[in-house]
């Protein structure tokens, strides 16, 4: 990965919605840089998918837990 594949990933982070034309005027690339190098960042097991951030009470049926295990020896 270099230093534009960093900046990519830095706005998909931003805006996972950002359409090819939007990130490459962003970074100042062509859309085929950028289509081509998602392509690669995704054959490549960097980016592993794409999701959507809710507000907690966006589902308020939903139960959500915390936990956490401590295993010794």
């Amino acid at each position: 990965m270099d230093a534009l594949d960093q900046q990519l990933i830095a706005q998909l982070r931003h805006n996972a919605r950002a359409s090819i034309a939007e990130l490459a005027a962003q970074l100042k690339v062509s859309r085929g840089t950028v289509t081509n190098r998602i392509a690669r960042l995704e054959d490549g097991g960097v980016i592993t998918g794409y999701t959507v951030r809710l507000r907690p009470d966006a589902v308020p049926d939903q139960i959500t837990a915390w936990m956490s295990i401590t295993v010794e020896g």
